[in-house]
């Protein structure tokens, strides 16, 4: 009778057992999930695809970027969006909306709030424009602004250091770092109250706090670099290599300790790199993962990981990162049109017409490898910008920072005073040496590669140290000298002298220098060894600018002294024939109000601003 009456139980029992092997077993779908972090970086308020400095089209810009995220956002919802720094610095569009336009919402936080980024990291060149401007970014953010090693005086936290985000039910801590080497460039009063603490010990304190505070998973979003890179940067496969056989980069001692961090700081999963401006699309350190998106939007970062159920938490079971890249995909319409107005009163500022020109200003290698007109105006603007300071000085040396930058035969407009300084540096007057200024000159011929005058490379470019940027060769006036490239690095240095008389090490000069290189930016150490006697209130570029407002026409020949030698003689062997071969690859690029008469805007960029925005979509 028992088993008449258990036996509708056992057949519902039996029907349902298949089912029940079959089905998975419950919370079985929770034991395993797939994260996707994104990343940009050195983005430098460039918003839209638009060099402000050749008037053209370009293939970078956040706008760019954000159509690759939101279709990325669109397979996965839940992703996180993080961005490792240098953001509100380095276009004209960044210069206005710091030193001109203080008053609208800052372009980089209407843009990056509508892109719902989760957090950001600190970057050296968020100083430039004071802590004022910075704070007001800040304020403006819809997400945390992260650095948990720069701290204040006092060592207590002056930003935010990490944040912990749910994602599919994992808790994911990001850590924000920052290059401790910005007092080697920055002006003091930029970072008044602040000190900058290795990323090293700082990590190694709050990566433990996060795991404690229940993330699972450890991401560090950092403007830190790499104090080596692979032979080859451009090869994705050198960046798998062991980091043991790659060269020096050439970085500043503890500037970028990316590498240091993997392999010294336990429980770090993934690492966003930044800072150093280079294509990262994985490399795989003592099981870190780490990326970095290439500068200005060039690229995006993409990194998938997969976890699994371990207890109550969760375990990485495995990773990977790649990089996508903008060039041929469409600006973003949201992006486009939050960007425009921006974009739109940026142009009319640079297309402002300052002056004339009787013949050009070369830029480029061309302005490089001679003693060229372009390094001269500069090095002039700024001997006179010091002596009507009542601060005159003996030497002024000035760099060439990119290969666009020049100055046109005919009308000169901003932009084309800009595009020849590109960088918001002031004018420093620096007290130095002999001893000092020998240094230096060694410091500055590690440029270029050791040449043999018989044999030289057919690009112009393949004499220049691949490590060694371009703003890292300076052009000096004051001087007469000599560098012999074909003698070895450090005794390259053949004829130094003032005034017709060798220079001796203890002679005392007045230079004109720019504040990152008074600073020891660049490697230049030796200047900090100086005494700075004044420094200006403007930036450099606005006095050239007024330079050539007050010198109508500008005249390259009545600027251009001859006072160094190249040995060899690049020039000769590359420019001279008057057909100067172009470079092949990209230039390796880290407020008063207007001077009067700078008000009338150009109707050439206004059209070419329309362009833009019909070809936002090309």
């Amino acid at each position: 009778m028992l088993f008449r009456r258990m036996l509708p139980a056992l057949i519902g029992c039996a029907l349902l057992l298949p089912s029940l092997l079959l089905a998975p077993t419950a919370g079985a779908k929770d034991e395993a999930t797939t994260i996707t972090i994104l990343q940009t970086s050195d983005l430098h308020t460039n918003l839209l695809p638009w060099d402000y400095y050749t008037g053209k089209v370009a293939d970078w810009g956040l706008a760019r970027v954000a159509t690759l995220i939101k279709q990325e956002r669109a397979k996965d919802p839940n992703l996180l969006l993080l961005d490792s720094g240098d953001t509100i610095q380095g276009t004209p569009l960044g210069y206005y909306y710091a030193r001109i336009d203080q008053k609208a919402v800052h372009p980089m936080a209407l843009t990056m709030n509508a892109l719902r980024y989760d957090a950001a990291a600190i970057g050296n060149h968020e100083f430039n424009y004071g802590l004022d401007t910075l704070n007001r970014w800040k304020g403006q953010l819809n997400f945390p602004l992260l650095s948990a090693n720069i701290r204040k005086s006092d060592g207590s936290e002056a930003f935010q250091p990490y944040v912990i985000k749910e994602v599919n039910g994992v808790k994911v801590g990001i850590l924000g770092l920052t290059t401790p080497a910005i007092p080697n460039w920055e002006k003091p009063e930029n970072i008044a109250g602040l000190r900058f603490d290795s990323p090293v010990d700082t990590a190694r304190q709050y990566v433990p706090q996060i795991r404690a505070a229940g993330a699972d998973v450890v991401v560090i979003s950092q403007h830190i670099g790499w104090d080596k890179t692979p032979a080859n940067t451009r090869d994705p496969q050198a960046w798998l290599a062991d980091p043991s056989s790659w060269v020096p980069s050439g970085s500043l001692p503890d500037e970028n300790l990316t590498i240091e961090l993997a392999q010294q700081v336990p429980g770090i999963d993934v690492i966003l790199a930044g800072h150093s401006h280079l294509d990262v699309p994985k490399a795989l350190i003592n099981n870190v993962l780490i990326v970095e998106p290439s500068y200005w939007g060039r690229a995006l970062a993409k990194v998938t990981l997969q976890l699994q159920r371990s207890g109550s938490g969760w375990q990485v079971a495995g990773k990977d990162s790649a990089l996508q890249y903008v060039k041929g995909v469409d600006a973003d319409q949201q992006l486009t049109d939050l960007a425009y107005p921006y974009h739109d009163q940026t142009l009319k500022y640079i297309s402002t017409p300052i002056g004339t020109a009787t013949g050009e200003f070369p830029g480029g290698p061309a302005a490089r490898y001679t003693d060229g007109p372009l390094a001269d105006l500069i090095n002039t603007v700024q001997s006179d910008a010091a002596a009507a300071a009542g601060y005159p000085v003996d030497i002024s040396l000035a760099a060439i920072f990119n290969d666009t930058g020049h100055i046109p035969q005919g009308q000169i407009a901003l932009r084309d005073a800009y595009s020849s300084y590109i960088y918001d540096n002031t004018l420093y007057v620096l007290q130095i040496n002999g001893d000092i200024l020998r240094r230096a000159l060694e410091k500055d011929a590690e440029y270029f590669k050791t040449a043999d005058a018989a044999n030289l490379p057919a690009d112009p470019k393949g004499l220049v140290s691949p490590q060694v940027p371009d703003y890292n060769w300076d052009i000096y006036t004051g001087i007469d000298y000599t560098i012999d490239l074909t003698k070895p690095v450090g005794q390259r240095v053949t004829k130094l002298q003032f005034k017709g008389k060798d220079v001796a090490p203890d002679q005392a000069f007045r230079i004109a220098i720019n504040n990152y290189r008074a600073s020891g930016g660049g490697g230049f150490a030796m200047f900090k060894e100086g005494t700075r006697v004044w420094q200006s209130t403007n930036e450099i570029r606005d006095l050239i600018a007024a330079y050539v407002q007050a010198h109508q026409p500008l005249d390259p020949a009545a600027i251009n002294t001859r006072n160094f030698t190249l040995v060899p003689d690049l020039y000769a062997r590359y420019y001279a024939s008057g057909q100067p071969q172009q470079p092949s690859r990209l230039p390796n690029t880290g407020g008063a109000a207007l001077p009067a008469g700078l008000v009338l805007a150009a109707g050439a960029a206004l059209a070419a601003g329309a362009a833009l925005r019909r070809r936002a979509h090309r």
